[in-house]
């Protein structure tokens, strides 16, 4: 809202509501009524949102959340029952079909009117241009207080961090799952980078463009559709760091943290299958906590 105005709210609100009423109807038609008290369309429908343009059409989110509850939730059993992280498989539904829609954001305290039109100015974001081979040219306090162009709700590094120390605090993430995939992502970063930038500076570039951190902080850590055991955790939070990169560095498509995230989700009973096999390693490395 600081940065974009009152129509970051907007799309925000739109989006939750659109996924809040999806998932009433789903529990209506499901027969089991309707579960008041679960909060977690409203999750869904808030990290759809803020990883959007602030820019972006009303119609594109609302599709995101109705994709996510009627397609991705519900028909594998509602809350605590789905194989794919709602909130990803929704958003890499629209980023398919309305791409170039998604592409480019608007600047930073320039406030948006509630409605957009071809007047409103549009960049790409830093990740687009690391895409392109281009280095983006965002100095260092920009990037701390996330003045710059991308999706509205991943650009703060300093809020998703204290987040992060909140959840880590409450006990509701492991904090080793977060580390592996952002470890792994700063050691591929390290290793394999554009020409014109170091080691450190192309991790910080890696870190904060796009969704990655987002992601890390918010969605690899959901309970649902995390392997079981910790060492299984461990295995699918680098995984899902191998293809982000591979799919920023070779892919075609935006949002690589997600359709990364994505993919991973479908190999979560493997992880705890390989840990199974070697169960004395997991208490070696980690402990048996979980």
């Amino acid at each position: 809202c600081f940065y974009y105005g009152m129509r970051s709210l907007a799309v925000g609100a739109f989006t939750v509501i659109a996924a809040v009423v999806a998932n009433w109807i789903s529990d209506l038609c499901s027969g089991r009524g309707l579960e008041w008290w679960d909060a977690s369309p409203v999750v869904t429908g808030m990290i759809i949102a803020l990883l959007m343009p602030a820019s972006v059409p009303y119609y594109i989110p609302i599709i995101a959340a109705l994709f996510a509850i009627f397609v991705v939730k519900f028909p594998y059993g509602g809350t605590g029952h789905n194989l794919f992280n709602p909130a990803a498989a929704g958003l890499a539904f629209v980023t398919l079909c309305f791409g170039d829609q998604l592409a480019n954001y608007p600047i930073p305290l320039e406030t948006l009117p509630m409605t957009v039109d071809e007047t409103v100015k549009l960049t790409q974001g830093a990740a687009s241009l690391l895409k392109m081979g281009a280095i983006p040219t965002i100095s260092m306090e920009q990037l701390a207080l996330g003045n710059f162009a991308g999706p509205m709700g991943t650009t703060n590094i300093l809020v998703i961090a204290a987040c992060l120390i909140y959840l880590l605090i409450r006990r509701n993430v492991k904090w080793y799952v977060p580390l592996t995939y952002l470890a792994t992502i700063s050691l591929f970063a390290s290793r394999v980078h554009h020409e014109n930038l170091s080691a450190a500076e192309s991790i910080i570039v890696e870190l904060v463009a796009g969704s990655l951190m987002f992601v890390a902080v918010y969605m690899l850590t959901e309970p649902v559709t995390l392997p079981k055991r910790p060492m299984g955790k461990v295995l699918y939070a680098m995984t899902a760091a191998v293809i982000t990169m591979l799919f920023r560095y070779y892919g075609v498509v935006l949002n690589s943290a997600v359709f990364a995230l994505l993919l991973t989700n479908a190999f979560t009973p493997l992880f705890d299958r390989l840990v199974e096999q070697g169960h004395i390693v997991e208490r070696s490395v980690i402990g048996s906590e979980d």
